[in-house]
């Protein structure tokens, strides 16, 4: 069965998106080392939340080839490659899941990956820690119901100073 992974960077105080909203600083130390597209290699599908898709739009042909989801109970229709899903999640992850193909990656946001989190449909997460301290921002987790306990998987460190935690989820 395909396994979804969660994959994000952070800063180090937990945050996805700084104070305003940007996300610049996720840049300014990508390391050499950091091989993106290989690891992007172990995916052909993608999730996103309302918030991430609206933007992604911008880089529009670099999602081609590969099936690209929004979900939302607000948008009435997404921008092809992108497709809604505007039903119970829990259901369509797990027909996608059931279909032949790579691992599928849950690529944002924070209120998505605590809905995925609640439904246990994360199988791992892989979070990027960036070294800078924001102070205050988006969370990389939306809101819980119950916390969730992880297994450490994979340490991978990075020599601009980022480092790549991988955990399982226990479910």
């Amino acid at each position: 069965m395909r396994k979804i992974v969660a994959g994000f960077a952070i800063s180090l105080d937990g945050y996805m998106e700084g104070p305003n909203g940007e996300y610049d600083w996720m840049t300014a130390t990508l390391d050499p080392g950091h091989d993106f597209s290989t690891s992007m290699k172990r995916f052909d599908t993608f999730l996103y939340g309302r918030r991430t898709y609206e933007k992604v739009l911008p880089f529009g042909p670099s999602f081609a080839g590969f099936s690209n989801y929004v979900f939302s109970t607000t948008l009435k229709n997404a921008v092809p490659p992108f497709m809604l899903v505007a039903g119970p999640i829990d259901q369509f992850v797990g027909k996608l899941r059931q279909n032949p193909g790579k691992d599928i990656a849950l690529y944002g946001g924070a209120d998505l990956l605590a809905s995925f989190l609640e439904l246990k449909l994360i199988d791992e997460i892989a979070m990027t820690i960036v070294p800078v301290v924001l102070g205050s921002g988006k969370p990389a987790v939306g809101f819980l119901e119950t916390f969730k306990w992880l297994k450490l998987a994979d340490v991978k460190q990075f020599k601009r100073g980022n480092v790549q935690l991988t955990y399982e989820v226990d479910k």
